[in-house]
Order: structure tokens, then C-alpha cells, then sequence
């Protein structure tokens, strides 16, 4: 039977890869591995449990650092298992710290990596994620995309055709297989909501925090939070940007801990429209029929932009301001409700069917 290695190590990758492992498990021997990324309960063990996955046959522990010291950290400690486990193929998804280590360290020990998700570009090479994504690309053998415009980017920087598969995306699976468990959670009653009566915020991403850009970004949504409940599930990142830049969230805004996934799926399944630079919560909330306000300026999901299901309104203090009073006029809601998202479900067939039929050649 042949082998293979999955490397994971933060909440979107548990989720993205949770409808895939079971059919790896069924098909494969299969090897998990955790670098602990994300190391909190809240961003991570919840979901193991939520998701009926199982623990993982190694955790590298690396914890939070510098990117070069965390993927540093990574690489010492993934390149003795990948040595004693001897897999066939190791399997990677998206664009973490995590997915280059496991990418990189696979490719140096001549093992063939499939990455999910690839072929993802939001062209701001200032993102450490988009290098990330673009290095794992080149240095894999299975390239599993998820849709035409990912595919695209892959051909566009002269990879080959017959490395390439568009299959779709595996978070619309996460969500299609988790949405009537979701449904039941109490997770309203218990932050005492009013379906259609509140906005979701996320932010976390690298850009979004640092001094330059987080201040403004606070002061708009301090003031739209005079006009609107905000409901902020706050990244441990965002913890600690605010605390070094000395800002203050208005009282208003509605600070919590980090969410478990089904609580995620009620909460954004049930809000007005989501304000938010996170790609997985993008496509679920694709999936969920809800407006989602991007707070950056480019996006992976462009397909959801084109289809006039989400809106990049930037992350400025203006553009912030403006865009999220404009798009949540009644009208202007209306249309994005309106709007119908392309999603696209059996992803994680398919990559299954890609990954057999790489081994089986």
C-alpha cells in the first residue's frame, strides 16, 4: 500500500484538508503530521474534535516565531520523520509557513509533494503567504487547483499541463459535509445575536497588522461600530499588534476568543455580511450565501468578486468607511444576495482521484 504524508498546522488546513483525510485514510497508508502553527486550543484542537479527524501521528511543536525561525523550526524537525516514514508522496495545502516547510523539505529529500490549493495569486509579493504559495508550486509534482483562474496562474508561470488538475475547492466539501451540524450550534443564544443583526469581523493577516495600516483600520471600525454590532472572534496576532501599537477597539465592538469551526459556520451563516481579510472565511461564507466586505485589496477568490458575491473594499481608513456604509445600504446588500456564488463541491474526490493516479504512473 502505498504511503503518504500529510503536513498541516493551522485552523484553515485542518479545515480545508478535513473532508480529504478520510478518503486518504481509506485508500492509503496515511501519516499526519501537526508543526503547531497554530498551538491554541482555540485555533486548533477544537477543530480536530469537531471535525471527527484524527490525532496526528506526529506534532513538531514549533509554536509562534519569526517566519524564518518558525519555518526554520519546521525543516529541523519534519526532515527526520519524512526520513523514517519514507512516504510515497507528502501532501501540503495552501500558503502557511507550514506548507513551505513541508513543501521544501519534501522536495530536498527527493519526495514528490502535492499542494492543494495551488495556483493561488493575489500578485502582492509583499505578502509573505503569496511567496509562500508561488515557491510550493515550483517545487511540486501534483499541482491541485481550484478553479480556471488558478489554473491559469500555474500555466502563465510555465508549469506543466500534466501536473496540473482543477478540482475545485475542498473548503466548500468542509462546509457541505459540517453545515446541519453547525445549524445546531447555540452559539446566538450565547452571545445573545439577532439573526441579520450583526456584521462578523475577522482580521489577522500580515498586512493588515502592522503599524502602518492597523491604526486606520482600527479607527474605521471603531466609528462603524457605532452605526452596526460588530462581532470580532480576534486572532492571537491581532491580540498582540494592538497591544504593541497601544490601540483600543471601541467598547462596541464585540470582542471574543477564537471560534470552533461549527460556531464559525452559525455565526457568519447567520450575520448581515462578513468584514474580513481571511481567504477560507471568503469561500465559506461563498458557500453560506453571505456578503462578505474584503478588507484588503486583492484577493485569491477572485471568482467570488467576478461573480458579485463578495466586494474588495480595500484597507484604508476611507475605503473601509465608504465601502462598508455603501455596500450595506438595503439595496446594496440586496444585490449582493442577490448574487449566486459558482460553487463547485466533490473537491476532495478529485484530488484524491489526482494524487492515485500520480502514484499509480
Amino acid at each position: 500500500m502505498k504511503k503518504i504524508l500529510t503536513v498541516m498546522g493551522t485552523r484553515p488546513e485542518i479545515i480545508k484538508l478535513s473532508p480529504l483525510i478520510p478518503l486518504l485514510n481509506q485508500q492509503f497508508e496515511h501519516i499526519l503530521v501537526h508543526s503547531g502553527q497554530h498551538y491554541s486550543a482555540e485555533m486548533d484542537a477544537i477543530f480536530f474534535h469537531e471535525l471527527g479527524l484524527p490525532a496526528p501521528n506526529y506534532s513538531l511543536a514549533v509554536g509562534s516565531a519569526s517566519h524564518g525561525e518558525q519555518t526554520a523550526r519546521m525543516l529541523s524537525r519534519l526532515e527526520p520523520i519524512l526520513r523514517a516514514e519514507k512516504p510515497d508522496l507528502a501532501l501540503v495545502q495552501g500558503d502557511t509557513n507550514t506548507t513551505l516547510a513541508g513543501g521544501l523539505c519534501a522536495a530536498k529529500l527527493g519526495i514528490p509533494a502535492a499542494h492543494l490549493e495551488a495556483g493561488g495569486r493575489s500578485f502582492n509579493r509583499h505578502m509573505p503567504e503569496e511567496l509562500n504559495r508561488i515557491i510550493v508550486d515550483h517545487l511540486a509534482a501534483v499541482l491541485l487547483a481550484a478553479d480556471e483562474i488558478a489554473t491559469q496562474n500555474l500555466r502563465n508561470e510555465g508549469l506543466p499541463s500534466n501536473q496540473i488538475h482543477t478540482i475545485g475547492s475542498s473548503v466548500i466539501d468542509a462546509v457541505l459535509r459540517n453545515r446541519a451540524l453547525a445549524a445546531q450550534s447555540p452559539i446566538l443564544n450565547r452571545m445573545e445575536l439577532e439573526m441579520d443583526a450583526y456584521l462578523v469581523l475577522t482580521l489577522h493577516r500580515a498586512e493588515n497588522t502592522i503599524p502602518e495600516c492597523l491604526p486606520a483600520i482600527v479607527q474605521a471600525l471603531n466609528e462603524l461600530a457605532a452605526e452596526q454590532t460588530i462581532v470580532f472572534p480576534i486572532h492571537p496576532r491581532t491580540v498582540t499588534a494592538l497591544q504593541q501599537q497601544g490601540l483600543t477597539l471601541a467598547p462596541a465592538i464585540r470582542v471574543c476568543e477564537p471560534l470552533g469551526y461549527l460556531d464559525t459556520l452559525k455565526l457568519v451563516g447567520s450575520a448581515n455580511a462578513l468584514l474580513t481579510d481571511s481567504g477560507g472565511l471568503q469561500e465559506e461564507a461563498g458557500v453560506l450565501g453571505i456578503p462578505t466586505l474584503i478588507l484588503r485589496n486583492e484577493t485569491e477568490w477572485r471568482y467570488l468578486v467576478d461573480a458579485g458575491v463578495h466586494v474588495l473594499v480595500g484597507n484604508s481608513y476611507e475605503s473601509i468607511l465608504n465601502g462598508v456604509r455603501m455596500w450595506l445600504q438595503p439595496e446594496m446588500i440586496a444585490r449582493l444576495r442577490m448574487a449566486e456564488a459558482p460553487i463547485w463541491a466533490g473537491a476532495s474526490e478529485r484530488a484524491l482521484e489526482a494524487i492515485a493516479g500520480y502514484l499509480d504512473s
